[in-house]
């Protein structure tokens, strides 16, 4: 029996398959480089990479495909990042639509767009619907976790489940719900010990695939401590972001954002228990390396955190080191050209170099050690309105966890 074989009908397949790969190649780089623009806040030139590749597979798949619907998800993300609101939450809206009929409604990926549905919400301060979205994820997490027990992916989904509580609990406190909040905080935090173990664990844990998850359980510690705040529970509060202090000088350079955050928030916390000698230390630390940083903004928080500084080592009396962060803080000052705070900063130098002059010498120590002289040392409080440089309360805005690019 000769078997006959059609080469035109194999020819025509294999230049298919040749062509196909060579798409997903060029694919798979494109979206790198539009993700990689989109890291370097090149936020206009990643929209239109985005929009590129969702037009490029509305062409080869048609506007139903799940992979339309992924291209979409991205589109959204990017356009969050630039603030774009609207065109983000039209996105995800379309991507939500086109992943839930493609895929079904409790599918993981169903879940990932959903919570970037539930940031694009908050963005745009709605804030009920928001956390409706984040139930509804929450419920996704939960079927995802029970199915994959005992697998590969079962510490995946559990971390997503973390996520999930964390962003519930960031809306409730957002909506000055706090109990809710406080309740949503304890089971992502259950959830990632269960995971990760004690923040200890960081350390022997620390590769590319782990820090994620251990920053959002630095976020929920940090969050946790907002709570304890306003509840007065200082020792609480300090206790939670001490904890997440140490997990992010393992996992991040020591200038990060969120390092300098967590560090004024520390200060702050120890100002308000008026424990002022702890407060100057970690202002101390927390102004040397904004005034070293070269990150965006670091500057900045330095002008805010030597005011600190300058306020906890006048409490403590501290007039001759007062004096020296004083002048530290009118050469800045005088740089940036800000008159007011200069005229504020010179008429605070002055109050501080009266004292300093007023201070006894060392000769009235001595003839007050022999007893023929009164030692008197002002109050401070009678000429010098510390008060008014009582550090700032930090913004203390939760931070939700999201912004998952999805390969379309």
């Amino acid at each position: 029996m000769v078997k006959i074989v059609c080469t035109e009908a194999i020819s025509e397949s294999s230049s298919l398959e040749v062509e196909s790969r060579r798409f997903e190649k060029a694919l798979k780089i494109r979206h790198r480089e539009a993700c990689k623009l989109l890291k370097g806040g090149q936020h206009a030139l990643a929209i239109k990479s985005f929009e590129r590749i969702l037009a490029d597979l509305l062409t080869r798949f048609g506007e139903t495909h799940e992979r339309v619907g992924s291209a979409l998800h991205n589109v959204a993300v990017a356009n969050l990042q630039a603030n774009k609101l609207r065109d983000a939450k039209d996105a995800i809206e379309e991507a939500f639509r086109i992943r839930k009929t493609a895929l079904g409604p409790r599918h993981p990926k169903v879940g990932d767009t959903l919570v970037e549905y539930g940031i694009i919400l908050i963005a745009t301060n709605e804030h009920e619907k928001a956390l409706t979205i984040f139930e509804r994820e929450l419920n996704i997490r939960v079927e995802e976790v029970l199915l994959t027990e005992g697998t590969a992916f079962s510490q995946g989904s559990k971390v997503r489940l973390a996520k999930a509580w964390h962003n519930i609990g960031c809306v409730n406190f957002q909506l000055g719900r706090l109990e809710e909040a406080q309740d949503a905080y304890r089971k992502a935090i259950e959830q990632q010990k269960e995971v990760f173990g004690e923040w200890g664990g960081v350390l022997s844990k620390k590769g590319d695939d782990a820090k994620p998850g251990f920053l959002t359980m630095a976020s929920t510690f940090c969050n946790q401590a907002y709570i304890e705040l306003e509840r007065r529970n200082y020792d609480v509060a300090l206790s939670f972001f001490w904890d997440s202090l140490k997990i992010q000088r393992v996992l991040l350079e020591a200038d990060n954002k969120l390092i300098l955050t967590t560090m004024q928030n520390i200060g702050y916390s120890y100002c308000l228990q008026s424990n002022f000698v702890q407060a100057r230390r970690v202002f101390q630390n927390l102004s040397m390396l904004q005034q070293e940083s070269y990150v965006a903004n670091a500057k900045k928080g330095w002008q805010i955190s030597i005011k600190s500084l300058i306020y906890c080592q006048l409490r403590l009396s501290d007039f001759q080191s007062a004096f020296e962060s004083l002048q530290a803080l009118e050469k800045l000052t005088c740089a940036e050209g800000g008159s007011r705070d200069l005229q504020t900063t010179r008429k605070l130098m002055g109050e501080v170099n009266l004292r300093l002059r007023k201070l006894p010498s060392l000769g009235d120590y001595t003839r007050f050690s022999c007893g023929s002289f009164q030692l008197e040392t002002p109050e401070i409080r009678e000429t010098i309105d510390v008060e008014a440089w009582f550090p700032p309360k930090p913004s203390n805005r939760s931070k939700i966890s999201g912004h998952r690019m999805s390969y379309a």
